[in-house]
């Protein structure tokens, strides 16, 4: 009996012929372009969520309004990200899904941050005020170090989510990127293209967590000990 609709979901052969078919510079390009968006992402959220660790830590009337800060980027659409940043800085730029990224594992990175400054202040107050040590002094030596178990274990699921995110902002722009080759092929009706993409996203995530995130995750946890 035929069918009066085409079928939409593509069979693993079909995705596998597909998969077989795609030129390996074309992947490698798109890993790539989606893990450097991630990773630079990733860092600047890492190091802003230092940096007003360290504001919030020496000030600590800045606590509040980090906190309510933290609320706020935790609350606003990945989407809105997406728009505003293809709006200022245009569509085939890089920079979209690098601030984009940035944005939204900064609640994860920064909650970490600050619960961990919390944590460890607490637990080596009285050393720094047996040592002398200043509030600058007592974060660099004590408090940073002390971050390294709660900013790994975050980094896993920061990173993780990054990567994710990043290719959300791909899909938006052209600046290439595993999330802008699955929206070219949705565009050009290529249905095997799209679950192949997605495959080969599903496994970077895999491999990425299993060989780097998992293993850093598990060296930060040692200097809990």
């Amino acid at each position: 009996m035929s069918t009066k609709y085409p079928i939409l979901i593509p069979s693993p052969r079909e995705v596998a012929i597909y998969l077989g078919n795609l030129d390996p510079a074309i992947i490698l390009r798109a890993v790539v372009r989606t893990l450097i968006n991630s990773f630079l992402g990733f860092l600047l959220a890492l190091m802003l969520s230092i940096f007003l660790g360290l504001l919030g830590y020496l000030h600590s009337f800045v606590y509040l309004t980090l906190e309510k800060l933290n609320k706020f980027i935790q609350s606003v659409s990945v989407l809105v990200w997406v728009i505003i940043a293809i709006m200022i800085f245009g569509v085939t730029s890089f920079v979209p899904p690098i601030i984009v990224t940035s944005m939204a594992s900064f609640p994860v990175i920064f909650s970490a941050t600050i619960s961990g400054i919390k944590d460890v202040d607490a637990r080596y107050y009285e050393l720094s005020k047996l040592i002398e040590a200043n509030r600058l002094q007592t974060f660099r030596h004590i408090i940073l170090p002390g971050l390294i178990p709660y900013l790994s274990a975050a980094s896993r699921s920061a990173l993780g989510l990054a990567i994710r995110i990043s290719v959300v902002a791909e899909a938006f722009g052209a600046a290439g990127g595993i999330g802008y080759q699955l929206i070219y092929s949705y565009d050009l009706g290529f249905k095997e293209g799209v679950f192949a993409w997605a495959i080969l996203l599903i496994a970077l995530m895999i491999v990425l967590d299993t060989l780097v995130l998992e293993p850093v995750e598990r060296w930060g946890m040692r200097w809990m000990r």
